[in-house]
């Protein structure tokens, strides 16, 4: 069985918020959001503002929330994720490639696979395309 990755949609924060969280019982299927909107979502294409940053070097943990004027989501980081993370600061404009997750606290967060910094530009441009 060939292994495909799933597509990152590129949506406002408001509809993982606003989503169902489903959790899959297949070794290899992933959990995922389902929204009205944008149907099922395992990986997401997001940008935002880095409004706020906690990082434990010792632990190796890294996590920001950001913000995309819609609502706020958090995005955490383990092992070399966190060093990339931390090359990023709080008010930095940010696009975000990862996969939905939940944590204990059944908290919706991202695990990210791709952060890089962008334009103001190309923000309001991504907000103004999901509207």
């Amino acid at each position: 069985m060939a292994l495909t990755r799933s597509v990152g949609i590129r949506l406002p924060i408001s509809e993982i918020r606003n989503g169902t969280y489903i959790e899959t019982s297949g070794q290899w299927e992933s959990n995922y959001i389902e929204s009205e909107k944008y149907g099922k979502i395992t990986r997401v294409v997001l940008y935002g503002i880095i409004s706020s940053k906690y990082t434990n070097l010792v632990k190796e943990f890294s996590a920001y929330t950001i913000d995309d004027l819609t609502e706020e989501v958090r995005v955490v980081g383990f092992k070399g994720m966190s060093k990339i993370m931390n090359e990023f600061e709080k008010d930095d404009i940010v696009l975000i490639i990862g996969k939905v997750k939940k944590d204990k606290e059944n908290e919706i967060y991202i695990s990210p696979e791709i952060i890089k910094n962008v334009s103001i530009d190309n923000m309001i441009l991504n907000t103004i395309e999901n509207f």
